[in-house]
């Protein structure tokens, strides 16, 4: 990235902090693979304010680091840090304090569905994750496949209420969905 983007992905990172400090919730569109194939780009994710102790395995989080922000699944915890892993990566990041989560998604809002993680893959989408691992074809495929699923749906009322809801967000001081 340029100093630009990095500034513009550092703002965003800090405003997305400071909304989930002082409301407790907050919905953002999601824009990498890492966690194909629970979460999709384009997917919108509803973050709610938690502690490092309330959080358990399984469960995806949010996390500020470097600036940037990652939604990644909570594989294991020690006393003072939680491991985390994208479901389509081979490897763990670095361990995560306290002051770096941000919160837990507690829904996903997925063509005009809303969803709500499960703590753990079935077995179709571990076999999915490990295909989507290990090929950059195979994921590259179901990216444009999935894309080509969502498009119909890109005008629908769901897409609508998101705008909605961040309208009356900054009207009326608060961060809900209206359907």
């Amino acid at each position: 990235m340029d100093g630009a983007a990095d500034a513009r992905a550092a703002a965003g990172c800090s405003l997305t902090a400071e909304i989930v400090s002082a409301f407790g919730e907050v919905c953002l569109r999601v824009t990498g693979s890492s966690m194909l194939p629970s979460v999709w780009p384009g997917d919108v994710l509803t973050v709610c304010r938690a502690e490092a102790a309330q959080v358990l395995p399984g469960e995806i989080v949010l996390v500020a680091r470097d600036g940037s922000l990652l939604a990644h699944r909570v594989i294991g915890k020690t006393q003072r840090f939680l491991i985390t892993r994208g479901d389509n990566l081979s490897l763990n990041d670095p361990p995560v304090s306290g002051n770096e989560l941000l919160g837990r998604v507690t829904s996903i809002l997925r063509g005009g569905r809303r969803i709500t993680p499960r703590p753990y893959l079935n077995f179709y989408e571990r076999v999915l994750s490990f295909i989507l691992r290990h090929s950059d074809r195979a994921t590259s495929l179901s990216l444009r496949l999935h894309a080509l699923r969502m498009e119909p749906q890109m005008n629908t009322d769901a897409h609508r209420s998101v705008f909605i809801g961040v309208h009356r967000w900054f009207n009326q001081g608060s961060i809900f969905w209206e359907r």
